[in-house]
Order: C-alpha cells, then sequence, then structure tokens
C-alpha cells in the first residue's frame, strides 16, 4: 500500500469516527433536553454546561472543554447580568417605535392579528405549549451547535462564540440605549390593544419536578429588552453558521428558526419589527466575526514565523 493510500485511508477513518462521535453527542443533547423539559427543570447555561461536561469527561477531553468554556460562559453571565440592569442604565422604555413600524408595514400589529386567530385566554392549545418549547430551547440551540461545532472544528467554534458574544454585546448596548417594551407589556400599558403573555398561560403546564443549583437562575431578567429580539438572532446566527460549515445540509434548521421567530411573534414576546432587527443584527455579527478571526489568526500566524525565523538570543 502507497503511502498516498494509507494516508487517504487514515483520513477517512477519522472522518467516520469523527461523524460517529458526533451523532453520539448529538442524540445525548437531544435526550438530555427532552428529560430537562419533562422534568421542569430550566434549561440554562450553567446547569447545561455541567451536564454536557459528563460525555466529554468519557472521551478525556475535560480539560480542553473547561478552556474553551469557561470564559465563553464567563461573558455569557456577564451579558446576562449588566442586561438586567439595562432598564436602570438607560431611559425611560420606549412603546411607539415598535408599534408604528409593525403598523407602517402590515397595517396592524401581527402579534394582535395572530392572537385574536388562535389564542384562547385560560385553555392553551398545543400550538400554544410547542410555541412555549421553541422558546426556552433560546439557550440550547446555540449551545448545542457550539458543543457540535467543539467537537468537529475548533476554529469554527471559535468562530461562532466570537460572533455569539459579538451579538451578544451588540443587543446589550442596545437595551441601555433605548430599552424598548414587549407587546404584552405595551398593552398592559395601554399602548396596544389586548395582548397576552402566552408564557403565564403555558408554564403552568410545566412544574418543576425536580430542582437543581444553578446560578444563572439568580440574575434578574429586563422585561424592556425587545430591541433587539435575540430569541430571533440566536437561531439566526446558528442557521447562518450552519449553512457555511454543512452547506445545504445545513438548511436543517432552518424550520426551528421560523419557527422562533413565528412563536415570539405569536406570544407577545416581540413585535416582527424586533425580529427582523434581531436577523440584522446576527448577520452584523456573522460578518464581523469572520473578517476580525481571520486578521487576528493572520497576525497570530505571521508572529509565530517570524518568531520562528528569528536569530537565538546570545546569552554568552
Amino acid at each position: 500500500m502507497t503511502t498516498g493510500v494509507r494516508e487517504k485511508a487514515r483520513r477517512a477513518l477519522n472522518h467516520s469516527s469523527g461523524s460517529v462521535v458526533f451523532i453520539v453527542f448529538g442524540v445525548y443533547i437531544v435526550a438530555l433536553t427532552v428529560a430537562l423539559i419533562a422534568l421542569g427543570v430550566g434549561i440554562e447555561p450553567d446547569r447545561y454546561f455541567f451536564l454536557v461536561l459528563i460525555p466529554v469527561l468519557m472521551v478525556g477531553r475535560a480539560r480542553r472543554f473547561v478552556m474553551d468554556w469557561v470564559p465563553f460562559l464567563l461573558l455569557l453571565f456577564s451579558y446576562d447580568f449588566l442586561r438586567g440592569l439595562a432598564p436602570v442604565l438607560g431611559s425611560h422604555a420606549h412603546y411607539g417605535f415598535s408599534i408604528r413600524t409593525d403598523s407602517l408595514l402590515f397595517s396592524t400589529v401581527p402579534t394582535v392579528t395572530l392572537q385574536s386567530w388562535f389564542y384562547h385566554a385560560g385553555s392553551p392549545r398545543i400550538y400554544d405549549y410547542v410555541a412555549t418549547i421553541v422558546y426556552f430551547l433560546h439557550f440550547v440551540a446555540p449551545l448545542t451547535f457550539a458543543f457540535l461545532l467543539w467537537i468537529r472544528d475548533h476554529a469554527e467554534f471559535k468562530r461562532f462564540i466570537a460572533a455569539f458574544v459579538l451579538l451578544s454585546y451588540a443587543a446589550l448596548v442596545t437595551y441601555v440605549l433605548f430599552p424598548a417594551a414587549p407587546p404584552w407589556l405595551a398593552a398592559q400599558h395601554g399602548y396596544l390593544q389586548p395582548v397576552h403573555q402566552v408564557l403565564a398561560d403555558t408554564l403552568r403546564a410545566f412544574p418543576t419536578r425536580v430542582s437543581l443549583p444553578g446560578i444563572y437562575q439568580s440574575l434578574d431578567p429586563n422585561p424592556v429588552a425587545a430591541i433587539p429580539s435575540v430569541h430571533a438572532a440566536y437561531p439566526t446566527l446558528v442557521l447562518l453558521f450552519a449553512v457555511k460549515y454543512f452547506g445545504k445540509r445545513g438548511l436543517v434548521v432552518l424550520p426551528y428558526v421560523i419557527s422562533v421567530w413565528l412563536a415570539v411573534i405569536y406570544m407577545g414576546e416581540h413585535y416582527v419589527s424586533d425580529v427582523v432587527i434581531g436577523v440584522v443584527y446576527s448577520t452584523m455579527a456573522y460578518l464581523l466575526s469572520g473578517g476580525l478571526w481571520s486578521r487576528l489568526a493572520s497576525q497570530v500566524a505571521a508572529w509565530a514565523v517570524s518568531q520562528r525565523r528569528a536569530p537565538a538570543a546570545d546569552f554568552r
């Protein structure tokens, strides 16, 4: 067997092994997510980290996992902590911008129309629960995708994390400068026709059967963080990277992305304009992170080459 043939066989074996690991981890994550939902446990980043650490320990990659993920989680925690302070740091909440924008685009506010068609107060339908589950995959989807990238392509994982952090902090700055109220809050203050917070009804069907400790649950949410919709932005970012990395196969996440957009609008959590702005933010983060990461990688590579070529110091 020639060297070229042996090298092709080795690559094929590595690719096959990587695909098996990828599938096994994917099945584990799906099963884990279903179990947590059934047990009524909030799927939050810190809990997710420790639960995913279990199979990582089994394959002997715990040290690299911790080194790669702990800084990212710390940035994510700081983002959500500061997001809770945004109403204090920012000016008064804005109610009219999104209402006027949606009315201009559709001659009505789509959230109001959708709820008038489908919502039954006090009697949630199956699609209400589906929308709720989709809504609460907010962190699961991007973290799962990041984890699967981490298994297959460390460089692409770093690019995705860079885009994710850039997107999150761009949203945070917007929340401080322009805190915007969601439809359900606007309706409570009389700026909009009746809009119900669907989550208030559906969450009663998800009692907490198991209580797991967590840091993330102690962070205060921000009720005036509607623009941009990060619930729409995160799945969009996953879609962009999935198509980039997997090609046409990455479009398998498109139905999930569209379902998130529709869910947050229907449930009164966001306006259509919030979703559109979230998509714009994610697209910009995707483009910027690619360019910034490429420049940084080339600079590091150039520095490494220069260090290898530099003459050794003479200490005699």
